[in-house]
C-alpha cells in the first residue's frame, strides 16, 4: 500500500483557475444531431481539483427562421432550456489520458444522470444555486396556478433567464414577438459529475487528460412553457371567459360548432392562474392558439378556423391588452381583464377534416399550437466561448518531486475514482414479464440504478411541446401531465413489481412492489426505501422525492456502510413484472447505471484501469 496515492495528508499551498478552450473552436451550433467537442488538459496542469472545475459557456436558443429572416411558419412562442439547466447539453462524456490511448472513464447518456440529480438531489438552496450558475429555472409564485395543479419549474415569466420579461403594457400587432431579440444569451457554469471531476485531487502531471463531450440534439433539451401547452399541467393554462365580435359585442358562450358566429377577440379569466396584467400572459403576439377542455383530457380541441377559409387554422394573436370592464358573464367581478385580439376573425367549425366539432365554452383552456402544429421545427441552440475551467492546486514541490521520482523508479502510483458505467437493454411495450441481463463486470460496485426511458421516436414538434409523449398522470390535479423529457426521464408505465437475480439468488427475497405507483394515485413505501438506499450508495443524496413518478427509477444498493461488491463472474439480471390491468404504453430503453470505484494505476509512463 506504500504506492497507493492518497490526498488526505496533502498540504495545498496555492491554487489557480486555468481556462482550457475547446479544441475545434469556441462556438458551436447544435441542431437535430449530436456534436462533439474536445478539451486537452496538458500535464503542465499538475494537480486538478475536479470538484471545483467546470464547463463555462454562453448558450442561446435559436428559433427557426426561413430564408430572409422570417420566422418559420410565422409562429413565435417562448422557449427555454430544460428546467435542470445547461448541464443537460452533455449527452455522453469520455475521459482519456493525454496520449488518448487509454479510456479512463466513459458515461453514456450522461444527461439522464443530470436529470436524476436535478429531481432527487435537490432542495430550495440547491435549486437556487443551479438557477444562478447553470441556467436552470425555478418555481415562481407570481406564475403559480390557482386551480390545484402540481408545482411547475417551467412557467416562470418574470425571472426566466432564457427570454426577456415583457413590460406590463398593451401589446399590438407591431409588437410581434421576435425571438432573435427577445431570447437571451445565458452564461452557464456547469460542473461535470464524473469520477475524475468529483473525486480527490487528480495527478494530471503523470497522465494529462483528453475529454470528449457529445452535445445533445436541440429538440431533446429545449421546451415550451408548461402554461401554454395542452399536454402538461393544463389546469395551469389561462382560461377563456368571454368572446367578442369584431364590433366589440359579446358572443354568448357556449358557442356551438358550425354556428358561423365570428370571434375577433377573447377575454381571459383574471381570477384563474393570476392573469391580471399583460406580463402575466404566457402567450405572445404572433402566437397561434386554440381551445380545449380544461378538465377533460379525452375531449378534442375546438375545430377553429379563420372565417371564410373552411379549414382548421387556429387563431393568431395580433394584440394582448388589459381592458377595463369588458363584457363578461354576470357574477364575475368588474375591473380590468386581459383581452387577446386575433389577426383575423375565427369561427368554430363542425366536425370535419379529421377533427371533431366541439362547442367553445367558458372555462376552456387556451393553448399554443405554434410548435405542435408547425409544418417543420428545425430548432437549434448555439454554444459560444466554450471553455473548461480547471482548478489547479499547487502542492509542496518536495511532494511533487517525490511522486515523480517514484514514477521514474518504476513504482506504481495507484488511486481510486468513483465512476459509473451505463449498460443498455431494450424491452417492448408488449412484454408483460420482462427480464434482461446486465453485463456488469465491475470489481468494486456500489449501486445499480435503472432508468426505464421512453424509446419512441418523436418529431421535433412533439419533443418541444410534450405532445403525445409518455403520460405521467391523468387526473383532476393537472388534467393531463405528459413527460417533457422523453428518452431521458424514467417512466413507470404500469410496472407492478421488480426483483433482481444476483449470482443465482433473488434479491431482495420478495419482489419490490410498485403497484400503487402504477395506479398513479399513491406511493409504495418499500420502493421508496429501496430507491433511497440506491441513490445514497451512488453518491446522489436523496433530498427530494417529488418526481418519483415524473422521473421513475428503480435500483438496488449493492453494499452497506460505504462498502462495495465484486460483480466479476457474477450474473446480474432485472425481472420486471407488468401485470396491471392497463398494459404498458411505450417501448423502453433500460439504462442500467452501475456506480463503482475504478482503480487507476500509473506505472512506467502508462495508465491501467481496473473497473
Amino acid at each position: 500500500m506504500s504506492n497507493y496515492w492518497q490526498t488526505e495528508d496533502v498540504v495545498q499551498i496555492d491554487e489557480n483557475f486555468i481556462s482550457i478552450p475547446a479544441e475545434m473552436g469556441l462556438t458551436y451550433t447544435v441542431g437535430n444531431t449530436e456534436l462533439k467537442v474536445q478539451f486537452d488538459v496538458p500535464p503542465s496542469v499538475k494537480f486538478i481539483d475536479g470538484k471545483n472545475s467546470y464547463l463555462e459557456f454562453d448558450m442561446k436558443i435559436n428559433y427557426p427562421a426561413a430564408p430572409g429572416g422570417v420566422l418559420m411558419n410565422g409562429r413565435p412562442t417562448r422557449l427555454q432550456c430544460d428546467s435542470a439547466g445547461a448541464g443537460m447539453i452533455c449527452r455522453n462524456i469520455r475521459v482519456y489520458d493525454g496520449g488518448r490511448g487509454h479510456l479512463i472513464e466513459e458515461i453514456n447518456e450522461y444527461n439522464q444522470l443530470v436529470s436524476v440529480r436535478d429531481d432527487y438531489d435537490t432542495d430550495n438552496s440547491l435549486q437556487g444555486t443551479k438557477t444562478l450558475m447553470e441556467g436552470a429555472t425555478n418555481y415562481n409564485s407570481r406564475t403559480q396556478g390557482t386551480e390545484g395543479n402540481s408545482k411547475s419549474f417551467m412557467a416562470d415569466l418574470q425571472t426566466n433567464p432564457w427570454f426577456k420579461k415583457i413590460p406590463d403594457a398593451n401589446l399590438v400587432a407591431a409588437d410581434v414577438y421576435d425571438p432573435s431579440t427577445q431570447f437571451n444569451t445565458v452564461h452557464c457554469c456547469v460542473p461535470l459529475h464524473t469520477g475524475v471531476f468529483t473525486g480527490s485531487l487528480y495527478p494530471n502531471l503523470l497522465t494529462g487528460l483528453y475529454i470528449e463531450i457529445d452535445l445533445a440534439p436541440a429538440p431533446r433539451i429545449i421546451r415550451q412553457l408548461d402554461s401554454v401547452v395542452s399536454d402538461r399541467r393544463r389546469t395551469l393554462n389561462p382560461r377563456i371567459i368571454g368572446a367578442l365580435a369584431a364590433d366589440g359585442t359579446d358572443i354568448a358562450l357556449p358557442l356551438a360548432a358550425g354556428g358561423g358566429e365570428e370571434i375577433r377577440s377573447i377575454i381571459i379569466q383574471k381570477n384563474v392562474n393570476s392573469q391580471v396584467a399583460v406580463d402575466d400572459c404566457p402567450f405572445v403576439v404572433g402566437e397561434v392558439i386554440n381551445f380545449v377542455s380544461s378538465i377533460d383530457a379525452t375531449q378534442e380541441p375546438v375545430n377553429l378556423s379563420t372565417a371564410g377559409s373552411g379549414v382548421y387554422t387556429g387563431a393568431k394573436i395580433a394584440a394582448i391588452e388589459a381592458v377595463a370592464n369588458p363584457a363578461v358573464p354576470a357574477g364575475l367581478p368588474v375591473g380590468t381583464y386581459l383581452k387577446l385580439t386575433f389577426e383575423s376573425s375565427v369561427i368554430c367549425l363542425a366536425a370535419g377534416g379529421g377533427r371533431g366539432g366541439r362547442a367553445l365554452t367558458a372555462n376552456d383552456a387556451i393553448f399554443s399550437v405554434s410548435v405542435s402544429e408547425a409544418v417543420t421545427m428545425p430548432i437549434t441552440y448555439t454554444i459560444s466561448d466554450l471553455n473548461l475551467i480547471i482548478n489547479e492546486v499547487g502542492l509542496d514541490p518536495r511532494y511533487e518531486s517525490s511522486m515523480l521520482q517514484k514514477a521514474r523508479d518504476g513504482s506504481a502510483i495507484e488511486f481510486d475514482i468513483h465512476s459509473v458505467t451505463n449498460y443498455k437493454n431494450s424491452i417492448l411495450a408488449s412484454e408483460r414479464q420482462a427480464s434482461f441481463l446486465i453485463h456488469a463486470n465491475n470489481h468494486k460496485a456500489k449501486s445499480l440504478l435503472i432508468i426505464p426511458t421512453d424509446s419512441t421516436v418523436y418529431t421535433n414538434q412533439q419533443l418541444l411541446s410534450s405532445t403525445g409523449t409518455y403520460e405521467i398522470t391523468n387526473d383532476s390535479m393537472d388534467t393531463l401531465l405528459n413527460s417533457s423529457r422523453p428518452g431521458i426521464a424514467g417512466c413507470c408505465d404500469f410496472l407492478s413489481s421488480v426483483q433482481y437475480q444476483l449470482n443465482g439468488k433473488l434479491v431482495p427475497s420478495r419482489p419490490v412492489s410498485t403497484r400503487k405507483i402504477a395506479t398513479r394515485k399513491s406511493i409504495d413505501a418499500f420502493h421508496i426505501f429501496e430507491l433511497e438506499k440506491t441513490l445514497a450508495n451512488a453518491g446522489i443524496t436523496p433530498h427530494s422525492f417529488r418526481e418519483f413518478m415524473g422521473n421513475f427509477i428503480i435500483g438496488r444498493g449493492l453494499a452497506v456502510n460505504n462498502g462495495v461488491m465484486d460483480l466479476r463472474d457474477k450474473d446480474l439480471s432485472a425481472q420486471l413484472n407488468y401485470s396491471e390491468t392497463t398494459a404498458p404504453t411505450k417501448n423502453k430503453m433500460m439504462s442500467s447505471f452501475v456506480f463503482h470505484i475504478r482503480r487507476v494505476m500509473i506505472k512506467n509512463g502508462g495508465v491501467a484501469i481496473t473497473m
